[in-house]
């Protein structure tokens, strides 16, 4: 999907960079806690699926099973919050914390079936994307090789980019002040939970800053 070598190799680091982060963090998270592992793998997952955006072959994945996986993912996040127990938060604050989970994983749903608009039309490989009406086919020197069509699309993809934006500011401003904030030891280090918990925010927030780059370059 991305023309421009560059750009392509700088989201190609940072989706693996973060999806090797998720599974680290899915592995590493305690057995009896699951909604810990699973949303930590989900995001593992994304990261995976926006890796392959990047790249042509990535249009080739079928888009059916995507679409649905993360069409799921997007409401398990405030389902769990609401299912489980609250802990010690009340349920609507775990619920205002999923949202954005659920938005992010919406968004990747969507962006998936955005570029795969009209594959059924375009191609008869059984879900497969190629030769999409939806899409424009960029030429040299463009950002992206395709580029959204429809006048709603590229609205959509801009309002997308803009709230992802505005979701990956959040996220780093948040994991600046818990990693600043967390009470320190004598030796001055950051407490574990401290630091994963800042760097699990710092993590939400890039993942959201690129797959914002990756609906401006639709556009």
């Amino acid at each position: 999907m991305i023309a421009a070598t560059g750009l392509r190799w700088i989201l190609t680091m940072l989706f693996c960079v973060l999806a090797a982060y998720g599974l680290w963090r899915a592995l590493a998270a305690r057995a009896h806690v699951w909604t810990a592992w699973f949303a930590q793998g989900l995001h593992a997952v994304m990261a995976l699926a926006m890796f392959a955006m990047v790249w042509p072959w990535g249009m080739d994945l079928l888009v059916v099973p995507q679409v649905v996986f993360f069409s799921a993912a997007a409401a398990w996040f405030p389902l769990t919050a609401l299912a489980l127990p609250s802990g010690p938060e009340t349920r609507g604050r775990a619920v205002m914390n999923a949202l954005p989970h659920a938005v992010m994983t919406g968004a990747m749903a969507w962006m998936i079936a955005a570029m795969s608009w009209g594959t059924s039309m375009g191609s008869t490989d059984g879900g497969n994307a190629h030769d999409m009406p939806g899409m424009d086919m960029s030429g040299p020197g463009a950002t992206a090789t395709m580029t959204l069509s429809g006048t709603g699309d590229r609205w959509g993809a801009g309002a997308l980019a803009l709230v992802l934006l505005a979701l990956g500011l959040w996220w780093l401003a948040r994991s600046f002040d818990t990693g600043r904030l967390a009470p320190r030891p004598a030796d001055g280090a950051v407490p574990a939970g401290g630091a994963h918990a800042a760097w699990d925010l710092g993590c939400h927030g890039v993942m959201a800053l690129g797959m914002a780059v990756m609906f401006v370059v639709m556009i």
